[in-house]
């Protein structure tokens, strides 16, 4: 019997198992005497190996254990301690590294376990952020999207000579949108033409209308579609062009859309 036979044909398996006839059984335990190297390499108990490492009684059947090997297993379980390496044991199940290796394993494990929590809650608090600027972002859509104006409503407003901190006409959210029919007073003044310019308040230009004529009634007319802006608040800039081109301002409007 050598080791290709042993891997070949299963023997420690079946040495374990007790399928082994006397004959193998004593062949494969003269080659565990013989070759301790290989004995130390097979998948078997630490206790076994230590009986199979010794010099065989001369009176038993297998040259190892009194009992024939269909019995190797309860043999190997119930054996006595003697010339068994405690310490060798402790070594092997321990993958040779002893307590202190444990110890070590363990606490690796430990840390390795927190980290992984730790990344999962951040993972968990990074992806409810993100749910929630995506909700944020889709609401903020919805309400920026341009939509068919059901009603038209008309407003007549003054102007303020400086830029108002606060809206000088609140209309709050528009729902369902409406046409904003807005006549701004420029009565006042030598002004036959004039720009508007539209900025969101905390934000950036919106629009800028050049060269729009009062009417008859020495108004402004413009008529907006109120889904055209987000949620917030508007200043109006009216300026007035003079005989050279050039522009001259008039007056202010803040208005409230929120």
């Amino acid at each position: 019997m050598d080791r290709k036979y042993i891997e070949a044909e299963h023997i420690v398996d079946r040495y374990l198992s007790g399928d082994l006839t006397v004959r193998e059984a004593r062949e494969f335990e003269h080659y565990c005497l013989e070759h301790p190297e290989a004995l130390k390499a097979m998948p078997i108990p630490v206790r076994l190996k230590a009986r199979l490492a010794r010099r065989p009684a001369t009176d038993s059947e297998t040259g190892v254990f009194k009992a024939i090997p269909s019995s190797a297993t309860h043999a190997a379980l119930d054996a006595s301690d003697e010339g068994f390496d405690v310490e060798e044991e402790k070594r092997e199940l321990s993958g040779g590294q002893g307590i202190g290796g444990n110890r070590t394993v363990f606490i690796g494990m430990a840390f390795a376990l927190v980290a992984a929590v730790a990344g999962l809650i951040a993972y968990a608090v990074q992806a409810n952020s993100l749910s929630k600027k995506v909700r944020d972002m889709e609401r903020t859509a919805r309400a920026t999207q341009m939509q068919a104006a059901g009603s038209t409503s008309t407003y007549r407003v003054q102007l303020v000579r400086g830029k108002p901190a606060a809206p000088t006409l609140n209309l709050g959210w528009l729902t369902p949108p409406q046409w904003m029919d807005l006549y701004i007073d420029v009565s006042e003044g030598k002004y036959n033409q004039f720009m508007v310019t539209v900025e969101k308040v905390d934000g950036g230009l919106v629009m800028q209308m050049r060269r729009i004529a009062r009417d008859s009634n020495r108004e402004l007319r413009l008529t907006l579609n109120s889904s055209a802006f987000g949620p917030g608040e508007y200043l109006f800039r009216v300026d007035g062009y003079n005989w050279r081109g050039q522009t001259e301002a008039v007056g202010w409007l803040r208005i409230g859309l929120q």
